[in-house]
């Protein structure tokens, strides 16, 4: 099936990629300056925002080693963001790097689960546990 987005959504889909790629720290800029990174208007921007505000995001399970991206860098991203610090995040890993692991440790990861030792029903039962843990 094939869902064609709208432009305010297509708009909240690349706001939402620069988020969690790291472009931006703490806060957005303003919708003065997204209007410009984005060449839309300022209706556009504000629906986006709307889009992004409304999407809930439970909790986050990650590796460490992805292509093009860092799984520390990823959990850094949503802990220094007011409106994503507080989502639970799972680092489910090979473990092969210990540096990595310990800076996903320090970096805010709520458990790290090693792939070869955990059960795909151990995944979601953690998984199931931190959301119940965050909905209280």
């Amino acid at each position: 099936m094939i869902k064609l987005l709208t432009h305010p959504e297509q708009v909240a889909e690349a706001i939402q990629a620069e988020i969690l790629a790291g472009k931006w720290r703490g806060t957005l800029p303003g919708i003065v300056a997204l209007e410009k990174v984005f060449k839309v208007n300022r209706n556009t921007i504000q629906k986006a925002l709307k889009i992004l505000e409304e999407k809930k995001v439970d909790v986050i399970v990650t590796d460490l080693m992805m292509p093009n991206y860092s799984g520390v860098g990823l959990i850094q991203a949503v802990r220094s963001a007011d409106y994503t610090k507080h989502i639970p995040i799972i680092v489910f890993t090979s473990g092969g790097n210990q540096e990595l692991v310990e800076q996903a440790a320090l970096s805010g990861a709520n458990e790290i689960m090693q792939k070869h030792i955990t059960s795909p029903a151990k995944l979601v039962e953690k998984i199931l546990q931190l959301h119940e843990a965050a909905g209280k």
